[in-house]
């Protein structure tokens, strides 16, 4: 059941990213302007260390140690993949509070995407993280328009590459 469930699921999420794209298509953006945007590059980095400083500052609070604390915020939200690669370095325990460390940031941007994106978008998309350029899309589309798309996009594919490699590096760090 839970695999028809996730087939089902991944492909109604395939198919709601196809209509954002034939949308954008039809907007008269120019493919430049989709591809290479600066406000998702800047809200990109922006969120990446900021999520880094939270970590490095909270990783004492919470009994963690710095490069765990790193490892912790460099999920950006992906808590499919956090869960994963810090569960398999650091145990279950650990891999559990990073599933629901990003959930619970995935859960808060589909309640504040729509309060804030009209004031501020790129707060709002930032909120979204990785997932901005696939789970909480639709949502900062239909809340904010076809123009907060492209930024949307290029924000959570530049946080979606950093994540991995950022994970992996930090756990390395541990002795």
């Amino acid at each position: 059941l839970f695999t028809t469930a996730d087939w089902l699921a991944e492909w109604v999420l395939y198919l709601l990213l196809v209509l954002i794209g034939c949308q954008l298509r039809n907007s008269g953006m120019p493919l430049k302007q989709i591809l290479l945007n600066r406000l998702g590059l800047a809200i990109a980095v922006t969120l990446a260390v900021s999520s880094l400083l939270a970590g490095l500052v909270a990783a004492p609070l919470l009994s963690l140690s710095w490069n765990e604390g790193l490892a912790m915020a460099s999920g950006f939200g992906w808590y499919s993949l956090s869960a994963i690669l810090i569960g398999d370095q650091l145990g279950p325990l650990m891999g559990g509070v990073a599933f629901f460390n990003d959930l619970t940031r995935e859960l808060l941007a589909f309640i504040l995407i729509p309060l804030v994106i009209h004031r501020h978008t790129a707060l709002a998309i930032g909120y979204g993280g990785a997932t901005s350029m696939d789970f909480t899309l639709p949502v900062i589309q239909q809340h904010g328009g076809v123009a907060c798309v492209p930024i949307a996009v290029v924000s959570g594919f530049i946080l979606s590459l950093l994540s991995p490699p950022l994970i992996l590096f930090f756990l390395s760090l541990s002795g």
